[in-house]
């Protein structure tokens, strides 16, 4: 097919000048031209191989540009080259990769001229390679000056030899990686030189991209001895505890490509770096980092940093050499997100971080605030209440204070402001009854919104005054109540002797204390002094014998001794029969007591 540059014709005319072809002198043919189009094709049965032709424009009769001549013996656009998949690479550095390459079908038996390109994979410019190559005679691709473990991409297209400014179609474009190779940059996830053991730690590699596919060799070395090296894709791998350093390489790797080794030896904390500082930069999404050079004199400062919450995969570095203090850290910090950076001083025998540093690009105000709970009273009655931190990715910024907030029933809440560094406070002189009680946060961005309430009941402490008397007087007389049971009851013999009188306790009846047994006495007038009185003499007769009355006792009618008594229930238990039904009181009197 033969295209004619037209414009804004509305028709183009095709001649054959004369004594050129045998048949086709002076033959001239008309193409239409859609209005606004720019260019027009004329079918290829329409022309012959070498023919010259003279293309023109017209517009009502009217020449627009003066006729153009074209040699069909050269003016062709030849097909794409094909490339060979298979690419070899030099063994020597710099490395180099060849690749072979086959000219296009059509033309045939024409010479052409070729031109490669070349890019690294996912890259946007192309490279020239130079110099061009011809068909005749053929020889191969050969690109310098690569690197190992990378992707590349290479694409050609060709003209006539006599034709400079017809290029062909570009070839299809043929992706190649060049030998695998060790990381050049390893680096740890995770503090080995903490306090905390148990807690795990990363070896780090930086991913070659997409583009390449490596697998990686790992050794380490732990208390002086080397571990089995283990087999490992990218791009990490667990550090055992106690290992004194590491090594990376990569499988099939070139036989001048080194180790990558680093020494994991945690060195003194003097070598640290030391106030560190991150600010943030007005109107950028960096972060500025600067600290003071530890003791001694580092290889080199490593910075690393990683957003709250990430894996110890995701992390980010960046190498800097003696005597740099300061860095501006690349990448979109957004705001309100928290970071943790860290700055670690480098030597030869090993290492040591500086402490941790939490950051913000800018702050903001707090997405909730800390949740609280009651501990222990102290004293009694006075609720003592403590609360958890916010979580930092809820925080958004550096805490200055908490805010807490009572409210007793009906009244209105009062607030108070609390130290940032406290998690729990005591509560005095709180109002009897219920009432709720909230906590807030505050950064230098504002305040937070109050977190969940904790609901109290405060009992009135009055009441306690109020019934205290009475409880004590209860108690004195359940006390005495008590002691009076145990002194009657058989089972304290040594209470009852001591507190209660002797009558009471004792089982035979003493005489000495009973008043019936003793005579009674009449009062008899005492004998007058003797006087002269008549003396009468009295003859003695001796009396009869009488018969004395029977001995009548008299009633038991004391205290004492009714307590000795028995009951009518004792009687029966002892088979008697009750006073009265027979027995006559002296006999009753003088029971069988035990």
């Amino acid at each position: 097919m033969a295209k004619a540059e037209v414009g804004a014709a509305a028709s183009a005319g095709v001649a054959v000048p004369p004594d050129t072809t045998a048949g086709h002198s002076n033959r001239t043919w008309t193409v239409t031209v859609p209005f606004g189009q720019s260019w027009v094709t004329i079918p290829r049965e329409q022309l012959t191989t070498s023919d010259e032709l003279l293309v023109w424009g017209a517009e009502a009769g009217r020449p627009l540009w003066p006729p153009v001549f074209v040699n069909l013996e050269t003016r062709m656009k030849p097909e794409a080259p094909r490339l060979d998949p298979d690419v070899y690479f030099s063994e020597d550095d710099p490395l180099e990769a060849t690749v072979q390459w086959t000219p296009p079908v059509w033309p045939p038996h024409k010479i052409l001229v070729c031109q490669f390109y070349y890019r690294r994979c996912q890259e946007m410019a192309w490279t020239l390679l130079e110099p061009e190559l011809k068909s005749i005679p053929l020889t191969p691709i050969d690109i310098q000056d690569l690197e190992l473990a990378t992707g590349y991409e290479v694409s050609g297209h060709c003209r006539m030899e006599k034709e400079e400014e017809l290029w062909g179609e570009w070839s299809p474009i043929l992706s190649f990686q060049t030998l695998p190779s060790a990381p050049k940059d390893v680096w740890i996830s995770g503090n080995i030189c903490g306090t905390q053991r148990g807690q795990k730690s990363l070896l780090l590699w930086k991913d070659p991209g997409r583009c390449v596919q490596v697998s990686y060799r790992v050794w380490f070395q732990v208390n002086g001895q080397e571990l089995i090296p283990e087999e490992t894709p990218c791009c990490s791998y667990s550090i055992p505890t106690r290992a004194e350093w590491a090594a990376v390489s990569a499988i099939n790797a070139t036989s001048w490509e080194p180790l990558t080794n680093l020494s994991l030896v945690c060195l003194g904390p003097g070598s640290a770096p030391h106030g560190v500082v991150v600010r943030s930069i007005a109107g950028s999404t960096e972060l500025l980092v600067t600290w003071q050079q530890g003791s001694g004199e580092p290889q080199e400062h490593v910075v690393d940093w990683a957003r709250d919450g990430d894996h110890l995969e995701d992390l980010s570095w960046v190498r800097l050499p003696p005597g740099n203090f300061s860095v501006l850290l690349p990448g979109n910090f957004e705001e309100g997100v928290p970071y943790r950076i860290t700055v670690t001083a480098v030597f030869s025998g090993g290492m040591y971080p500086a402490p941790s540093v939490w950051s913000f690009r800018e702050e903001r105000a707090p997405l909730a605030g800390p949740a609280p709970w009651r501990l222990q009273d102290a004293p009694p009655g006075t609720p003592v209440i403590a609360w958890g931190e916010v979580p930092r990715h809820q925080l958004r910024g550096h805490l200055t204070h908490y805010t807490l907030c009572i409210q007793s029933g009906t009244r209105p809440s009062v607030c108070m402001n609390v130290s940032g560094s406290t998690q729990n406070i005591t509560l005095p002189n709180l109002p009897w009854g219920p009432c709720e009680l909230w906590l807030m946060a505050s950064t230098i961005a504002g305040q937070g919104p109050p977190g969940p309430r904790l609901r109290l009941h405060l009992p009135d402490n009055t009441l306690k005054l109020k019934i205290l008397p009475g409880i004590f007087f209860l108690w004195g007389l359940f006390l005495i109540g008590y002691g009076v049971s145990l002194a009657t009851s058989r089972r304290c013999p040594h209470l009852r002797h001591k507190v209660l009188p002797r009558w009471v306790w004792e089982r035979v009846p003493d005489p000495a204390n009973s008043s019936s047994t003793q005579p009674c006495v009449e009062e008899v007038p005492q004998a007058q002094p003797p006087k002269d009185f008549p003396i009468l003499e009295v003859e003695d007769i001796e009396p009869l014998p009488v018969m004395e009355p029977p001995q009548v006792f008299s009633q038991l009618d004391s205290g004492y001794e009714k307590h000795f008594l028995p009951t009518p229930e004792e009687m029966d238990l002892l088979g008697l029969q009750a006073p009265g039904s027979g027995l006559n009181q002296a006999q009753a009197g003088r029971g069988v007591f035990s």
